[in-house]
């Protein structure tokens, strides 16, 4: 692959090795076919769309895909395609022809850049067919609503249609019965903490048609705990860490925009659906909702992102004993 890619001439390098493999390639041979290909259409899909040179490359690997066997359905011939459907541009032939090998079983983000490619080349029937297969695969609304392919369509009541439908269904408001079991955790979370010397800062609380308004111009739903919470103490600040208030899903504040910076470079598409609740610290550990359980295992639930990895955390309460937790192994370490 390196000679491939190092070579003056890498897409005639490129070719003349397919031309080299005799009838069906073993499976290093095929490995090294579309690494090859994935990685030449990869600075063209991120500069530029269509041309010369990503016809000739895909046309060469799609002329030989019956010879890659099993490769065909790993993970080198669908980044061949994602690159390859990003790059590709106003090409509903070439499109076409990429979309004959997506695989049955393709991940979210193939399905993706194939609806991607479909926007770009206007075909809206086809496009449609490709969002709700990439929602059904794991992609969500937001990430259609945020991609520029598709801002032609933004008002499109077809699109509309289809991803307000796969929108988080709304959590019923039903806080009174969580405002004891929070007081109490938080009571206790506080005390705690003041002992051991460590920062609290509780703020005035915040109406519930407050909470609600917020709720409707982020378009997401609070757990119902977290709900009582903002009516005991709108934001807060444990220790390090730091929760948010109605304010910081309706405005672009400082903590909103960490959360959004650190979803973004995330890597985890699952997460651009899950609702941002407290910095825990560290840059990188965050306390979400997660509304549809894709992270949890099909559970919706309270989710900790901590360095250790990805815990799920049974309600605000069990967050709070978290916190109190942390706080007293870090003071019997010091």
């Amino acid at each position: 692959m390196v000679e491939i890619l190092d070579d003056p001439h890498p897409i005639g390098a490129l070719r003349r090795f397919l031309e080299g493999v005799r009838g069906a390639a073993t499976p290093q041979q095929a490995q090294i076919a579309l690494g090859a290909a994935q990685l030449l259409l990869l600075p063209i899909a991120r500069e530029h769309r269509g041309g010369h040179d990503v016809r000739e490359i895909v046309d060469l690997v799609l002329e030989r895909w019956g010879d890659f066997g099993e490769r065909r359905t790993g993970y080198h011939a669908q980044e061949f395609l994602r690159n390859a459907l990003v790059a590709v541009g106003v090409d509903r032939t070439r499109i076409a022809r990429l979309e004959e090998r997506v695989p049955a079983e393709a991940s979210a983000e193939l399905l993706f850049d194939l609806a991607c490619a479909h926007a770009v080349a206007r075909d809206k029937v086809a496009m449609l067919i490709a969002v709700e297969r990439a929602l059904e695969a794991g992609a969500t609304s937001a990430q259609f609503r945020r991609d520029p392919d598709f801002a032609p369509y933004q008002s499109d009541p077809d699109l509309s249609a289809i991803l307000a439908r796969a929108d988080v269904p709304p959590i019923p408001v039903d806080v009174e019965p969580h405002l004891p079991t929070v007081r109490r955790a938080l009571d206790h979370a506080v005390a705690t903490l003041r002992e051991l010397g460590m920062r609290v800062e509780l703020r005035p609380p915040v109406r519930l048609d407050a909470i609600l308004d917020a709720e409707r111009a982020r378009k997401i739903s609070l757990p119902n705990d977290y709900r009582a919470l903002l009516a005991i103490t709108n934001g807060m600040q444990l220790w390090d860490c730091e929760f948010f208030a109605a304010g910081d899903y309706r405005e672009a504040t400082r903590l909103a925009l960490r959360a959004q910076a650190y979803v973004h470079t995330s890597g985890n598409a699952a997460l651009e659906e899950c609702v941002p609740l407290a910095s825990w610290g560290r840059a990188t550990e965050w306390l979400f909702y997660d509304p549809r359980g894709r992270i949890r295992g099909d559970e919706p639930g309270y989710l900790l992102l901590e360095t250790g990895g990805q815990t799920p955390v049974a309600d605000l309460a069990a967050a709070l004993a978290r916190i109190e937790e942390l706080a007293r192994d870090m003071l019997g370490t010091n």
